[in-house]
C-alpha cells in the first residue's frame, strides 16, 4: 500500500545545537565577523548602498555577567522575519531570504545564532521597523524566543532608539534622523556576560 504523508516540522533535541555549537569553536573574533557578515547581508537584501551603510561595535565593561558586546545596523527585522528567517537553522538561503541572485556573505544562518548561543550567559535582538520593536533571544538555558511583552509592540522612533541605549551621541545625526522619519529601523545585537 501507499499512504499519503501529512508532512510535519522537524522536531529536534536541543542538545543536537549543542554538539553543533561546540563544533564552531568561537573565539569572540570569529563571532563578531559573523555578526557583522549578517549586518552586511541585511544592508543588501533591502538594496542599500555602500555608501549609507553603517555598521558599529559597541563594547561595555563591566563584572563578568554584566560586560555587554554589541553589534548595532541601521535596518531592523520584523517578526515576520525572526519568525521566517532567524529561527531557522541551517538554512542555505538564510542570507538570501528568497533573492536567488543575490550575492552575500553569510552561509546556513548558523554562525551568528550559535556565537549568541554558546559564548554569553544571555543574548538577545533588540530590533526596529515599522513602528515596531521586537526583543528576540536566548535565555540563560540557550532556548531562544521573544521577551514577554517585546513582540510586535509599537512604538515612537525616540523611545525605540532610548529603549536600545541609540539616543547618544555617538550615532551619527544624519542616522538616527532616519530612524527617527520612519526612513530605517536598526537592530541591536547584544551579547551580555561574554
Amino acid at each position: 500500500q501507499t499512504y499519503k504523508i501529512h508532512e510535519e516540522p522537524n522536531v529536534i533535541d536541543d542538545h543536537l545545537l549543542d554538539i553543533i555549537g561546540a563544533s564552531f569553536n568561537f573565539d569572540h573574533v570569529k563571532g563578531l565577523s559573523e555578526w557583522l557578515k549578517n549586518s552586511v547581508d541585511a544592508y543588501r537584501r533591502a538594496g542599500t548602498p555602500d555608501k549609507d551603510q553603517a555598521v558599529f561595535f559597541r563594547f561595555a565593561d563591566g563584572k563578568k555577567n554584566d560586560a555587554t558586546v554589541e553589534c548595532i545596523d541601521f535596518n531592523g527585522m520584523s517578526s515576520v522575519d525572526i519568525e521566517k528567517a532567524l529561527k531557522r537553522w541551517g538554512d542555505p538561503e538564510a542570507s538570501k531570504r528568497g533573492k536567488k541572485n543575490l550575492k552575500t556573505f553569510g552561509g546556513h544562518g548558523n554562525g551568528g545564532k550559535f556565537y549568541m548561543r554558546q559564548m554569553f550567559a544571555g543574548s538577545y535582538f533588540i530590533t526596529y521597523k515599522d513602528g515596531l520593536l521586537n526583543v528576540f533571544g536566548f535565555s540563560e538555558n540557550k532556548k531562544y524566543g521573544f521577551a514577554q511583552d517585546y513582540r510586535n509592540k509599537k512604538v515612537a522612533p525616540k523611545e525605540a532608539l532610548k529603549f536600545a541605549g541609540l539616543d547618544k551621541t555617538y550615532v551619527p545625526k544624519h542616522i538616527s534622523e532616519q530612524v527617527l522619519s520612519g526612513k530605517t529601523g536598526f537592530t541591536v545585537v547584544r551579547g551580555i556576560g561574554p
